[in-house]
């Protein structure tokens, strides 16, 4: 079939051709519908056999399952004139070999390219799919040099995944025996026409690696045949010197010719590439050990997941939570263990997931599982470490106590893991892994619910505040309480929900008491660094108060979130540094919906609009509940000027906190630049009515009344915002985007001049 230029299928009108296949041929398309252009994929009508229509409907079920930046977006699937066809995004530029082609790349530049590219690969192997044929062909490069992820008619599902979209996909069975796949980048099981799993993917990978920094491939032969034999028996053409030896290291292991002796996980490869791309040439070389040794390091790797509540009226969760949170943190003290972080590992709380499934999304070997029944004072933990391959019980224990020995009962379980997964305990201070924070057992209690409380955000903090109050009331030697409560007046401060004066004195003390209380407490240093730079507008002392808290435990993620977004993006405007820093946090928490929304506010503020919307996205399925995830992704689709899904974004997110100020005010923001103006001052009209009732911030309202078209009344609101110190005014007034419009006004500039310097 010969399609006619101007064909219209449905909203998709034809414009050109772009290329041709063995499959079939794309074409450029314009959406009449939403404005856009889309790429349209015709399955050849030399293969319109049942089974490549199968695999070309596959193909389109699989891809349309995965939501991420690198992998190419499809957006509708059809049949025309007895053909099938798949819509796509449009990438506006060729593919891999393409960009090769262009020009020489250096070997930092080839590496930053492919790591979106693995990073997405990643994302398809943590939904069950492997793609079986990953090679330049299939990765598209835009012209800003954006990869992604294409063509997945050959994919496969490899294992079971709670997605229930995933769940329903066409899967079609390959023949024992047979071969699928581009040759030259097949793996060596995938020759022999074995089984194969994500462990495939990632030779191929190495291969594109491998050929990109060579400028050939690493298997040659002058048949098709040659090149299989020496796919499955020959030794990879070491690299040339040019490349850093910690880059060649990652590509020999990649290609490794047993799949057991590879990386285990794609997420493995994406954290070692970007190590090299932070730490540069000079990045130390992982060794790849024997196979029997790597088996023994691979042992040393947990995830800690929450323990279920087993008590009668199941209203315990928070204190199940603290319990194995205690354990966790004890345990990513100990060095030589990898420690799957908490939300990560919690968020597989109440699905039905496998062991197995859980350790190759988390990258570990071992799971703690836990329960808790607790009747009065007395409280009943049982436990139990588990390989998760096989499922086979590596230990278990119960233990009846006295509520008031629950941290000696943690401390025994704690020690007990290290013991079996042979991790030495030295340097651990007094014999003790988890330390005994409080004396007070219902002050603990107060803590466990009100950080539960806090770290929901949204309508939950107020509640947190008032029991971290009575946690320190209770012990006022409690650090951990003291930076909580510090962290819960900061979070209501900025939020716009209470005044800055009348939240600073004691947010600023209880962070300086818990420093006092305990100088190593990296919350602590935390609290004080975000109560600094959002009372007291000191850069210079908050940059120093994360770096600490960061020194004193690397793997503090929500210090990590809030120096990438807090300070480098919205506080300095240094965007790339900020987005390191958030990537730092998703590679040691890569479940968490807290860090992927932090990760978005990066992109967005930089400037990176189509990344910033792709991983708010992610941040939203990851946790549909978070206020914070739903926010962000108004704020990204705004920014990106898709006013239509940000208005419906921002609606949802104001009617999950009770119609918040914050919500309304960039809901107003959107309309207002979508021409909306009534609509906008309307709202505008509204938070101002507030005001007779209860607290609004002025630098809302600055906010609101630009948007409605009210420049003189917005410039007035700004100035009371400074002149009042409000946090949120610090926070956001020089780089967050909705700000952005008013920093041509001279006024608006005299003002930031001002906050050049801490008060």
């Amino acid at each position: 079939m010969a399609v006619v230029f101007g064909t219209l299928l449905g909203s998709y009108r034809i414009e050109s051709q772009l290329g041709k296949g063995g499959m079939g041929t794309v074409y450029r398309a314009f959406d009449t519908k939403l404005n856009r252009p889309v790429a349209i994929k015709f399955l050849s009508s030399d293969l319109a056999n049942a089974t490549a229509r199968r695999r070309f409907q596959r193909e389109a079920q699989m891809a349309s399952s995965l939501n991420h930046p690198h992998i190419l977006t499809v957006h509708d699937a059809g049949e025309f004139e007895g053909q099938q066809y798949l819509v796509t995004e449009f990438v506006d530029g060729g593919t891999l070999k393409d960009w090769v082609k262009a020009e020489k790349r250096t070997w930092r530049q080839t590496v930053e390219l492919l790591a979106g590219v693995a990073d997405g690969l990643a994302a398809a192997h943590s939904a069950g799919i492997t793609h079986r044929d990953l090679k330049p062909a299939n990765i598209l490069v835009a012209n800003n040099g954006y990869a992604k992820l294409a063509d997945f008619g050959l994919a496969k599902l490899t294992a079971a995944t709670p997605d229930d979209v995933t769940r329903t996909l066409v899967e079609e069975p390959t023949q024992p025996g047979m071969i699928v796949g581009t040759i030259a980048y097949m793996s060596p099981e995938q020759a022999l026409g074995d089984p194969v799993d994500a462990r495939s993917d990632i030779f191929s990978f190495g291969v594109v690696l491998y050929e990109l920094l060579a400028g050939r491939r690493p298997f040659a032969g002058a048949t098709d045949l040659k090149v299989l034999q020496t796919i499955i028996h020959g030794a990879t053409p070491p690299l040339t010197e040019d490349v850093p030896s910690a880059l060649r290291a990652m590509v020999e292991k990649a290609l490794e010719n047993d799949p057991a002796d590879r990386y285990q996980s794609m997420r493995e490869l994406v954290v070692d590439l970007r190590r090299l791309m932070r730490q540069g040439a000079e990045a130390p070389v992982r060794v790849i050990a024997h196979p029997a040794r790597r088996a023994a390091e691979r042992e040393a790797s947990i995830a800690v997941l929450a323990f279920t509540d087993l008590s009668a009226t199941k209203d315990q969760d928070w204190f199940c939570d603290g319990i194995a949170e205690e354990i966790l943190n004890a345990l990513t003290s100990l060095k030589g263990l990898k420690v799957a972080a908490r939300t990560s590992a919690f968020s597989f709380k109440g699905k039905s997931d496998d062991l197995r499934t859980i350790g190759e999304k988390l990258n570990v070997t071992t799971a703690l599982e836990g329960s808790v029944r607790r009747v009065g004072d007395r409280v009943r933990i049982t436990a139990q470490l588990s390989d998760v391959q096989n499922g086979y019980q590596l230990w278990s224990e119960r233990y009846d106590r006295e509520l008031s020995d629950i941290f000696d009962v943690q401390d025994e379980i704690a020690k007990a893991i290290a013991e079996r997964l042979r991790v030495t305990l030295a340097g651990v201070k007094d014999d003790r892994l988890v330390a005994q924070a409080t004396p007070n057992i219902e002050a603990y209690q107060l803590y466990l619910k009100g950080r539960a409380l806090l770290d929901r955000r949204g309508a939950s903090v107020p509640a947190a505040l008032d029991l971290l109050r009575k946690a320190v009331e209770l012990d006022p030697g409690y650090s951990l309480a003291w930076a909580g409560f510090a962290d819960a007046f900061t979070v209501l401060a900025y939020s716009g929900t209470v005044r800055g004066s009348e939240s600073k004195p004691q947010a600023m003390e209880a962070a300086k008491r818990s420093i006092e209380l305990d100088p190593t407490s990296a919350a602590g240093h935390n609290a004080l660094a975000c109560a600094t730079l959002l009372y007291e507008n000191d850069r210079t002392m908050a940059k120093q108060e994360f770096e600490r808290a960061l020194e004193l435990s690397p793997t503090y993620v929500l210090g990590r979130c809030w120096y990438a977004l807090l300070y480098y993006q919205w506080a300095t405007g240094e965007f790339e540094q900020g987005i390191v820093e958030a990537r730092r946090a998703l590679d040691i928490d890569p479940l968490s919906a807290y860090v992927t929304m932090t990760l978005a506010g990066c992109l967005c503020t930089a400037g990176r609009l189509d990344e910033a919307v792709e991983t708010a996205h992610r941040a939203v399925q990851l946790d549909p509940e978070s206020f914070v995830a739903q926010w962000m992704l108004g704020v990204s689709l705004g920014t990106a000027e898709r006013f239509e899904e940000a208005v419906s974004t921002f609606e949802i997110a104001a009617a999950m906190s009770g119609r918040h100020s914050l919500a309304l005010t960039c809901l107003a923001g959107v309309l207002g630049q979508w021409g909306k103006r009534s609509e906008a001052s309307a709202l505008h009209c509204e938070l101002v009515d507030r005001l007779s009732g209860g607290y609004v911030p002025a630098s809302h309202l600055a906010l609101t009344a630009e948007a409605a078209g009210r420049r003189e009344e917005a410039m007035a609101w700004a100035r009371r915002s400074w002149e009042e110190r409000e946090p949120s005014f610090i926070l956001w007034a020089r780089h967050f985007p909705q700000y952005r419009t008013l920093h041509s006004d001279p006024q608006f500039a005299a003002i930031l001049r001002e906050m050049d310097f801490p008060l």
